[in-house]
């Protein structure tokens, strides 16, 4: 089928956004909170209060890096998050909407704040790899840096910026989207709250489906 749309490259986020798993980053969390007598979060306060980086939103929760060092508790988190990342379904219609786009000639990727090895790992369990030209993860298990990866990415993209879309689900998205000066799409039932994702000026979808009105 012939791509009529303006879109040429279209860059997923994958966590909240491609794969539904803010009920386990909550899961485990609750873990880490409930042994340091912190109080306990729901769903509906994560969405509330992740953010980036991602020490910060540690900190928000009561941790105290004064006393332990990041570095370990967050690597103790992603070890427990390893042992069950595969648990989480996709999103109703992930694979749908990246069929659809493929068969329109419009190119994919994924850039994520995961870890490379295990966001790639992750996606092939998926059999999702087939529709991305790249999935780039960041170099470490901390969650930072996703603007710097976005740019590499970027450069192997032959598209004017015009013709590239950022999908995501968080208000860091969309800085990556302003950082390579492409459109924005955000998704409100991810790791970000809907209202949080308003003062983004961007368009927001409450379904995958909703994506395909832009590329008709």
């Amino acid at each position: 089928m012939k791509n009529q749309t303006k879109y040429k490259h279209i860059i997923w986020d994958w966590n909240g956004t491609l794969i539904n798993d803010a009920w386990l980053f909550v899961e485990l969390m609750n873990q880490e909170l409930e042994t340091r007598n912190l109080p306990l979060i729901s769903v509906s306060d994560y969405r509330a209060k992740f953010t980036f980086p991602v020490k910060r939103y540690y900190e928000n929760l009561g941790f105290n890096f004064e006393k332990e060092n990041f570095e370990k508790v967050g690597l103790a988190f992603i070890n427990k998050f390893k042992k069950r990342n595969k648990e989480p379904d996709l999103y109703e219609n992930t694979y749908e909407v990246l069929n659809k786009i493929h068969s329109l000639g419009i190119n994919q990727s994924i850039v994520s704040a995961q870890e490379n090895n295990l966001l790639n790992e992750t996606v092939r369990f998926y059999k999702l790899n087939s529709f991305f030209k790249n999935v780039a993860g960041i170099g470490h298990y901390y969650a930072d840096d996703k603007i710097s990866l976005a740019k590499d990415i970027r450069k192997k993209i032959s598209c004017d910026n015009k013709e590239i879309l950022v999908i995501g689900d968080s208000v860091h998205d969309y800085e990556v989207a302003k950082s390579l000066s492409v459109d924005c799409v955000l998704f409100s039932n991810g790791h970000y709250a809907k209202k949080r994702l308003l003062k983004c000026n961007c368009d927001i979808i409450d379904n995958h489906l909703e994506l395909l009105d832009y590329l008709s």
